[in-house]
C-alpha cells in the first residue's frame, strides 16, 4: 500500500509541473491526444515551449517512482537528454543511446511489478539487484522516417536499480528504445508534412512527427533543419515507392536552417547540385516550400523560404503556385450529390427543390441490385451532357459483382463487365482524377483505367501487424490524385482503416495510355491511421491531410498521420454511410434518409430526400 501512495505522489508532482508549465504561458503547446491544428490570435509564427521535466530522483523515492520519472524524463531527451540521464547511473549515463520512439499508455500502479531478483552467481557476495517490470500498453512507435505507426500491444519492460548513496537510480534499462507516455509524444513532437513529387509530377504530402527542439538551436530553426534534412535524405516511407525528391543525391545541408524576420534560409552544397538545372533548382524551391510553409496540422514554421547554393541566393520569396503542384479535394465548383432511391435506379437533387431525380433509367445498367457506385470527378467530365457514373451491381448468379459503366440519361446502354461470380457483391466504388475506376468485393480489388477494354485484378495491400485471414474490405476511397488510398478494413480485431500508396510500372500515373501489362498496378506498404476510433463504418478524403470517418455514431476528422481523429459532431440516427466535398457533409441511414450538414460546423438538416448511399463525385 505504501509503495501505490509514494507512486501517486510522484504522479501529482508531474502533474504540478504540468501546471506550472501552462501557468507560465504555454496555451500553444498540445496537452495530449489526437493532434490539433493550432490557430494563433496572429499572423506571428509561433513559438512552442518545452515541457519541464521531472527532478531528478529524490531519495524518499522508491524504484517503481525512479522508473516512473525516468518516463517523463525522457520526453525531453531531444532538448535536454541530461534530465534523462539523471536517472541512470553514472557509467550508463555515457553508454545509454535509446532507440526507436516507442508510445504507451498513461503508466498506472497496476502496471508495474517487482519479480523476485535473479540469484546471485555462487561465491558471489553482492546482492542481486532489484527490478522492475513495466507492462506498458503500447499505443504506437515511431518509424526511422518519422511515421507514427498504430501498434497497439502490451509489452514488458524491466529496469534493473542500484541504491547510490540514498537514491535509487536505473542500472540497466531496455535496450534499443525511448519508452514516452501518449501525453508526453504529443507534448514534445508535432505533425508535420514533407513534400516530395509524384511521377506525375504533383507534390505529396508525407505526414511525418519532428520534435520540437534539438539542442540548444531556437525551436522552429531545429525543426526546420531536421524537415529538410528529411528532404534531402527521402527515407523510406509507405509513399516513398511513388514518390520522389528533387534534390539530388549527395546533397548537404551547409549548416543549420536559420530564420530571419520569418524567412527560413536554406544553403545547400554538393557536386550534384552546384550543376544544377534552373527547373531541378525551382523544383527543390517548391518542396522546401511547400514544406517549411505548410500549416496542415501545425502552425507554419516561417512566411517565406530563401535558398543559397555554396552561399550564391537562387531563389527568395519567389511565388510558384502551389495550388497547382498540389491538387485540391475540394472541387473548383458546387457538385451534386448521388444517391439510390430504389434497389436499381440512381438520383440526385432538382436543383432548387431538393426532389430526387433519376439519373439511370431501367435496362441502362447490369440487372440486379445495386451494391455500390461512383460518379466521375470534375476533371473526368465530357463536353457533352450526362453524369459518367460506374455501378456495381450484382451479377447473374447472385453471388458476384458486375462492373456496369456508361453516362446516366443516355440511351446507350452502360457497359458492362463482369468482375466475378462468386464472392460476395462489390462493397465500394471509386474514380479518381486520373480516369481509373476502383471497385472491391471482399478482399479482391479491381480497377479499370482510363482506356483500358478490361479492368484488372490488383492484389490489396499488407497491413502490418492485422491478420488478413477472414478480412474483407468494406469501402477503397481514392484520393483524387489518383496515388493514395483509403481503405476500410474488417478484420478479426475490428473494422481498420489503412493508407497505402498505388504504383504504375510502365507508365506514368496520369497516363492516358495504359502500360502493356497492366498487372504491373499494385499497392505499396501500409499503415493504420485514426487509432482508437470505434467501429469505424465509413469514409471519404476531406481534404489533401485528412479523412473524414463515420465510427461510434459520430463524424471524426482523421489526420494522415496515424494518430487519433478529431470528433466534428454526432452523426443522425441509424448512419451507416458518409460523403463529403471539402464543404459539406452527407450522410445516409438505414432509415432510407439523406441529411446533410455543413463540414464546418455540424448541424444536420431534417431530411427532405429518400435515398441511401450518398455519393459526392469522386
Amino acid at each position: 500500500m505504501a509503495r501505490r501512495v509514494v507512486l501517486m505522489r510522484l504522479g501529482v508532482a508531474l502533474a504540478a509541473i504540468t501546471a506550472a508549465a501552462a501557468a507560465a504561458g504555454c496555451a500553444t503547446v498540445p496537452s495530449g491526444g489526437a493532434p490539433q491544428k493550432v490557430k494563433g490570435e496572429s499572423s506571428q509564427v509561433q513559438a512552442y515551449v518545452r515541457p519541464l521535466p521531472p527532478p531528478p530522483p529524490q531519495s524518499n523515492w522508491t524504484e517503481q517512482e525512479v522508473v516512473v520519472g525516468f518516463l517523463h524524463a525522457s520526453a525531453s531527451y531531444s532538448v535536454d537528454p541530461a534530465a534523462a540521464r539523471a536517472y541512470l547511473v553514472r557509467p550508463l549515463r555515457k553508454s545509454w543511446r535509446p532507440g526507436a520512439v516507442t508510445v504507451v499508455a498513461p503508466p498506472t500502479a497496476s502496471d508495474f511489478t517487482m519479480p523476485p531478483p535473479p540469484q546471485a552467481n555462487p561465491g558471489h557476495q553482492a546482492a542481486a539487484l532489484p527490478q522492475v517490470r513495466f507492462t506498458g500498453q503500447r499505443i504506437a512507435t515511431l518509424s526511422d522516417s518519422g511515421q507514427y505507426l498504430y501498434q497497439p500491444g502490451s509489452s514488458p519492460y524491466t529496469f534493473t536499480l542500484k541504491k547510490v548513496g540514498s537514491v535509487w537510480l536505473i542500472n540497466h534499462v531496455p535496450p534499443g528504445v525511448l519508452l514516452l507516455t501518449q501525453a508526453d509524444f504529443h507534448d514534445v513532437y508535432q505533425p508535420r508534412n514533407l513534400y516530395f513529387f509524384s511521377h506525375s509530377g504533383e507534390l505529396m504530402p508525407d505526414p511525418v512527427y519532428v520534435p520540437l527542439q534539438v539542442g540548444d538551436t531556437p525551436p522552429n530553426s531545429s525543426m526546420a533543419t531536421g524537415l529538410v534534412n528529411g528532404l534531402l535524405t527521402d527515407r523510406g516511407s509507405w509513399l516513398s515507392a511513388v514518390t520522389h525528391t528533387a534534390f539530388p543525391l549527395g546533397t548537404k545541408l551547409l549548416g543549420p536552417v536559420t530564420l530571419h524576420n520569418q524567412t527560413a534560409q536554406v544553403n545547400l552544397s554538393g557536386a550534384a547540385v552546384s550543376r544544377a538545372s534552373a527547373v531541378a533548382i525551382q523544383n527543390m524551391y517548391a518542396e522546401l516550400k511547400a514544406t517549411l510553409l505548410s500549416s496542415a496540422y501545425s502552425p507554419a514554421i516561417a512566411k517565406s523560404v530563401a535558398l543559397s547554393i555554396n552561399g550564391h541566393l537562387k531563389y527568395t520569396g519567389v511565388q510558384l503556385d502551389l495550388g497547382v503542384l498540389i491538387p485540391p479535394v475540394i472541387p473548383a465548383v458546387p457538385e451534386p450529390v448521388f444517391f439510390r432511391t430504389s434497389s436499381n435506379v440512381i438520383s440526385e437533387p432538382r436543383p432548387g427543390t431538393g426532389s430526387p431525380v433519376p439519373v439511370t433509367v431501367p435496362g441502362q445498367i447490369a440487372p440486379g441490385k445495386i451494391s455500390a457506385f461512383a460518379a466521375a470527378p470534375e476533371e473526368q467530365k465530357p463536353q457533352q451532357d450526362g453524369q459518367q457514373l460506374a455501378v456495381a451491381s450484382q451479377s447473374a448468379s447472385g453471388h458476384g459483382c458486375a462492373l456496369s459503366v456508361g453516362r446516366a440519361g443516355s440511351t446507350t446502354p452502360f457497359r458492362t463487365y463482369q468482375l466475378s461470380q462468386s464472392g460476395g457483391s462489390c462493397t465500394s466504388v471509386s474514380w479518381d482524377n486520373n480516369g481509373s475506376i476502383w471497385a472491391v468485393a471482399g478482399s479482391r480489388i479491381w480497377v479499370l483505367r482510363q482506356r483500358s477494354t478490361q479492368p484488372v485484378a490488383v492484389s490489396p495491400p499488407v497491413v502490418p501487424g492485422i491478420s488478413q485471414t477472414g478480412s474483407r474490405i468494406l469501402a477503397l476511397r481514392m484520393a483524387p490524385d489518383g496515388v493514395r488510398a483509403a481503405l476500410l478494413m474488417q478484420t478479426s480485431t475490428g473494422n481498420r482503416i489503412v493508407l497505402a500508396a498505388v504504383s504504375y510500372h510502365g507508365s506514368s500515373v496520369s497516363s492516358s495510355k495504359p502500360a502493356a501489362n497492366d498487372n504491373t498496378v499494385a499497392f505499396g506498404p501500409s499503415i493504420a491511421v485514426g487509432s482508437g476510433l470505434r467501429k469505424p463504418v465509413a469514409l471519404s478524403w476531406f481534404d489533401p491531410y485528412n479523412l473524414v470517418v463515420l465510427a461510434n455514431s459520430a463524424i471524426y476528422e482523421v489526420p494522415l498521420t496515424g494518430a487519433a481523429g478529431q470528433q466534428l459532431g454526432p452523426a443522425p440516427t441509424g448512419a451507416d454511410a458518409l460523403t463529403t466535398d471539402g464543404t459539406e457533409l452527407v450522410v445516409g441511414t438505414s432509415q432510407n434518409q439523406i441529411w446533410k450538414s455543413s463540414a464546418k460546423v455540424i448541424n444536420w438538416t431534417p431530411p427532405s430526400i429518400a435515398g441511401s448511399g450518398p455519393a459526392f463525385p469522386g
